[in-house]
């Protein structure tokens, strides 16, 4: 009667027989895989990676998929710079075990890193999915928007990486960042704050600098941009806001200070050349402007702003054909370009086609050279009131821009208009007071004047102006007879005392 319980029991034993085998083979196969993950986690941690690689890569032969494998191939290729393939190896992992907590989040850094910012995008919410409330999530969630110009979503997410843990600075200064994209300078301001008190760094400090010079508060531009540089001397960025801000501040040479430095730490960019060719624009300087230019087309041929400078500069030496091909690959890639069309008017300007010129210097008529061509054209066409106006515009936007000063001042004189001509000039001795042609037309304005009504005092300062010129360079002194006139005449007045 127990036949059937034996057989029964008899059976159980063979099932469970199986299933015992049925482990052991389990334990064979995944022992391996496990083994080979811990020596190569170990082996990564002492930077041994392409030691971990190989024996991950052994493991890539078992016949079952581990994740954990494709996971740390992933880590090491990360670590060796190799984006494409962690990329691949995040995503292998995350395809065979999607409820991997912290697989999405890798993978989405990973593509941020190797710029498919819209997959990353993908990826981060995943993981947001899998594991919610994540703030480093929400923080790459936000640099994949943000990379992609999508500044208000990038926005929000950065703000929910700082509600989950407000010590996340990374999330705080990305937070920032695009606050300023979105101009919104006062929240911004209240972050960087935080963190130039809290954690104060090269990145954040020099961001202060920017948002204050964004502002227009430019001595604490300065002051935080020179800090950025305490942190970090290499850090590129700030040299070229403080050759920027000194530029703004005409502080011509505290500018070039700033571009020199960085050129001689070797800091070398198509940025750093670009910018400093801009400055010496902003001075007149274009001959120079145009050998920085050079060298950043030498580095970045592709650059919309660097081709439409250095048309502009061959423009301003006559070069025309030189320009031409620049500029116009230049409005190919922007249609609106302001540079271009200054280099254009220009030409215009050059070849007497006034009306023309006028259209396009007006199209940016707060820029003090367009407002100085402006000046020229309306010369041409013998309209007083705006050709003062606008050389006005011009001195006022740029009180250093001395050929502005200089052929306002002809102009004035060709119409009589010597006192007036003569506090212009005066006002350009202070940008330059050794100007030849400046003392040669001052002392020309002075000597019409004084003609007209002898004061002995004005005579004599203005046969100092003449002094001065020879002082520098005899041989370039225009009005030698003129100032023997004066001479003659402080003469008579003292034997007639």
């Amino acid at each position: 009667m127990f036949d059937w319980l034996a057989q029964i029991l008899n059976k159980i034993k063979q099932i469970s027989g199986s299933i015992d085998k049925y482990k052991q083979d389990t334990i064979i196969q995944s022992l391996p895989s496990y083994s080979c993950v811990s020596r190569a986690k170990k082996l990564i941690e002492q930077n041994k990676l392409e030691d971990a690689k190989t024996v991950l890569e052994k493991a890539l032969s078992l016949p079952q998929k581990d994740a954990l494998v494709y996971k740390y191939l992933g880590v090491i290729s990360e670590k060796l710079g190799d984006k494409a393939s962690a990329v691949e190896n995040y995503q292998i992992s995350a395809d065979i075990e999607p409820q991997d907590k912290e697989i999405w989040k890798k993978l989405g850094f990973a593509l941020i890193s190797a710029g498919k910012f819209e997959q990353a995008e993908k990826s981060f919410e995943n993981a947001d999915k899998i594991q919610g409330s994540n703030t480093d999530t929400f923080t790459g969630w936000g640099m994949a928007l943000m990379k992609q110009k999508k500044f208000a979503q990038a926005r929000d997410k950065f703000m929910n990486a700082v509600k989950i843990n407000r010590y996340n600075f990374s999330a705080v200064f990305l937070c920032a960042v695009v606050e300023i994209k979105l101009e919104m300078y006062d929240k911004a301001e209240v972050k960087l704050t935080f963190l130039a008190n809290v954690c104060p760094n090269e990145s954040n400090t020099f961001e202060y600098a920017r948002l204050k010079a964004l502002k227009n508060d430019v001595q604490n531009a300065i002051h935080y941009a020179k800090k950025s540089l305490e942190y970090n001397p290499d850090m590129l960025p700030a040299y070229i806001l403080l050759g920027q801000l000194y530029a703004h501040n005409f502080d011509k040479e505290k500018a070039f200070e700033y571009f020199v430095k960085a050129e001689q730490r070797n800091l070398i960019s198509s940025a750093l050349y670009l910018e400093w060719a801009k400055v010496l624009e902003k001075f007149g300087d274009y001959a120079d402007a145009k050998q920085k230019l050079l060298k950043a087309f030498e580095l970045d041929n592709t650059n919309t702003e660097v081709k439409a400078n250095l048309g502009l500069c061959c423009v301003a030496g006559k070069e025309f054909e030189e320009a031409r091909p620049l500029l116009e690959q230049a409005i190919e890639q922007d249609a609106d370009n302001a540079v271009v069309k200054q280099a254009l008017g220009i030409i215009d300007y050059e070849n007497s086609n006034i009306d023309k010129a006028i259209e396009l210097f007006k199209s940016n008529d707060e820029d003090s050279t367009n407002c100085y061509y402006l000046a020229k054209c309306y010369e041409k066409k013998n309209n007083d009131t705006k050709v003062k106006d606008y050389y006005e515009a011009a001195i006022d936007r740029n009180p250093k821009y001395i050929t502005a000063f200089i052929d306002y001042a002809k102009y004035l004189i060709s119409k009589s208009e010597f006192d007036e001509a003569r506090r212009k000039l005066r006002k350009a001795l202070k940008a330059d007071e050794n100007n030849i042609t400046i003392l040669n037309l001052l002392f020309f304005a002075s000597y019409v004047l004084v003609k007209d009504e002898v004061y002995e005092y004005n005579v004599k300062e203005t046969i100092k102006i003449a002094q001065k010129i020879e002082e520098i360079n005899p041989d370039l002194f225009e009005y030698p007879e003129q100032k023997a006139e004066l001479e003659k005449l402080l003469q008579n007045s003292s034997e007639r005392e």
